[in-house]
């Protein structure tokens, strides 16, 4: 399997590449940051080794992260080509209602969870890809998504050369 370092420098020159191929073509700027984003939080902080134990470079997210490697082994749902991205979208949004209740009860909001999950229900069912605010869940989706798939395949190589250099 490749480093995380390796990782790293093949996700950031894939992902700046996209975005420049984006932008040339003439995709709305939001849209392309929107994906950008994505790219760089799921190589960066929030990436398939996430099951692994958090790394220092997330800091005070560490403390959101670390439960996400108790629920999730390596190699296992996170390393999944179609629910990997899903799973740690599905894990930001549980967590961002967890701090929403800790922040409630504090009485630092006044913004409930049940407030939080209702906004994200409706906001979710009225989806509507011509407003822009939807384009850019779904262009950070698709980086984040694309992003990990790059990661899984850099694995798959990795292996594969790694395989070939011990045959010899």
């Amino acid at each position: 399997m490749a480093g995380g370092k390796t990782h790293d420098r093949i996700n950031l020159l894939i992902g700046a590449i996209l975005a420049g191929v984006l932008l040339g073509i003439g995709q709305d700027p939001y849209v392309t940051g929107s994906f950008a984003f994505g790219w760089l939080v799921a190589t960066l902080i929030f990436s398939p080794d996430s099951d692994l134990m958090p790394k220092a470079r997330t800091g005070p997210l560490r403390f959101f992260l670390y439960p996400y490697s108790v629920f999730f082994k390596h190699r296992g749902l996170s390393h999944s080509f179609l629910f990997g991205t899903v799973t740690r979208f599905v894990y930001g949004l549980l967590m961002l209602g967890f701090l929403t209740y800790v922040l409630y009860e504090m009485d630092k909001i006044k913004f409930s969870p049940k407030d939080y999950f209702s906004f994200l229900y409706y906001w979710i069912r009225a989806f509507n890809y011509d407003y822009v605010q939807y384009q850019m869940l779904v262009w950070l989706f698709g980086g984040a998504f694309l992003a990990d798939l790059c990661h899984i395949f850099t694995d798959k190589i990795s292996s594969a050369l790694k395989k070939l250099m011990f045959w010899r």
